[in-house]
């Protein structure tokens, strides 16, 4: 819920520095802007599930923040095309980004689904170790995208990635939890 909260004000910030800009990036801020609160609202909306016992499985919570960063990963890339677009990116060019942004979420929702499905094949151990490499690729990115924001003091992006880096660690964990790994036959 926290990550979320924080990606909420991250989005507000972004709106609002994108408000007071005068260098022409005023619209597309504004709608990356936007695109945070929205995925700050859906983390948010899963966390409070998750704290208040709606989901409580550990498995469940796995697939659930899997299902999480489909839906996520769909809303960021269409608001960051929409926005590159605006700051004057080729439409075709956005439009094909959006597509490919669909198309990774919609293959990320499918996992999602195996993670659950109550059957324990191969494929659940190869979703496993796909998990496993997935979320250490996604903290070292954020860890980096931190450092990085850091250095030229970009307050928006260094929320984002922190929050980024505080999820992929809950979930690094999560995925070495005995019963997740016992669920997922590994």
């Amino acid at each position: 819920m926290i990550v979320g909260l924080i990606q909420i004000i991250g989005g507000i910030i972004t709106i609002i520095l994108g408000a007071i800009s005068d260098t022409g990036l005023t619209s597309s801020l504004i709608v990356v802007g936007i695109g945070s609160i929205i995925v700050g609202a859906i983390i948010f909306v899963y966390g409070s599930k998750v704290r208040n016992g709606t989901i409580s499985a550990k498995i469940d919570v796995l697939a659930g923040f899997v299902r999480m960063v489909g839906i996520t990963t769909i809303v960021s890339g269409i608001f960051s095309a929409i926005a590159l677009m605006a700051a004057g990116l080729d439409v075709v060019a956005g439009i094909g980004s959006i597509l490919v942004t669909i198309i990774i979420g919609l293959i990320i929702l499918f996992i999602a689904g195996k993670v659950n499905d109550g059957k324990q094949t191969t494929g659940d151990k190869i979703i496993w170790i796909i998990l496993l490499l997935a979320f250490i690729i996604m903290f070292v990115v954020y860890l980096l995208g931190v450092i990085g924001s850091l250095m030229i003091l970009d307050i928006p992006d260094l929320i984002t990635s922190i929050c980024e880096v505080i999820i992929y660690i809950f979930m690094l964990i999560l995925l070495f939890d005995g019963e997740v790994k016992k669920e997922m036959g590994m």
